[in-house]
């Protein structure tokens, strides 16, 4: 064999034995990744699916559970809300066992209209004056007042008895109607 000088002769690597852990990291840095199993892939493709159905369900919850402050801040919800058949009490306030007779003192007829107050609230709640109309067979208004409730505030869970009464109703009212009287009413009804 000839010796050549300045002919630099790089040294032979040994390889790892193929039992050793040297060869299973060896390996691992030259195959390619192996296919992960379908299960785990199909789980994979299903989390944004399921995080998104979790979403929607948590949303219509938030929005059923919610609804009184919603139309609180966005009045045309109530029509939504009507559409699904869910009711939305804004003045947390209910009106019960309403009920209305004409009653003559002296010459004069005088409607008398009585019925409870009921705060559907955990917490106390501020009454508003009670809108009242006399309707005809017609269904048109023939005549409307508004009347202070007994109480302006009422407790959690709380009722008050009302009556209002109308000296002279219209001799063609067939019906009541009872209501809470909106803020522009009630402010119309004081001046």
């Amino acid at each position: 064999m000839r010796n050549v000088v300045g002919k630099h002769i790089p040294p032979v690597r040994s390889t790892p034995a193929p039992h050793s852990d040297e060869w299973d990291d060896a390996r691992a840095w030259r195959e390619p990744p192996r296919e992960s199993d379908p299960i785990h892939n199909r789980r994979e493709r299903l989390l944004p699916l399921i995080a998104a159905i979790i979403a929607v369900v948590f949303g219509a919850m938030a929005l059923i559970g919610m609804r009184e402050k919603i139309v609180r801040v966005v009045p045309l919800a109530t029509a939504l809300y009507s559409a699904i058949g869910l009711k939305v009490n804004v003045a947390g306030l209910d009106l019960r066992g309403v009920t209305s007779k004409i009653v003559t003192e002296g010459a004069r007829r005088v409607l008398t209209v009585e019925g409870e107050i009921v705060n559907l609230r955990r917490t106390a709640n501020r009454v508003p004056p009670m809108a009242l109309a006399v309707r005809g067979a017609d269904g048109r208004e023939r005549y409307a007042w508004t009347a202070a409730a007994p109480k302006m505030r009422l407790a959690a869970g709380e009722s008050v008895q009302f009556r209002a009464r109308l000296a002279a109703p219209p001799a063609d009212g067939t019906e009541v109607q009872v209501r809470f009287a909106s803020l522009d009413e009630a402010d119309k009804s004081t001046r």
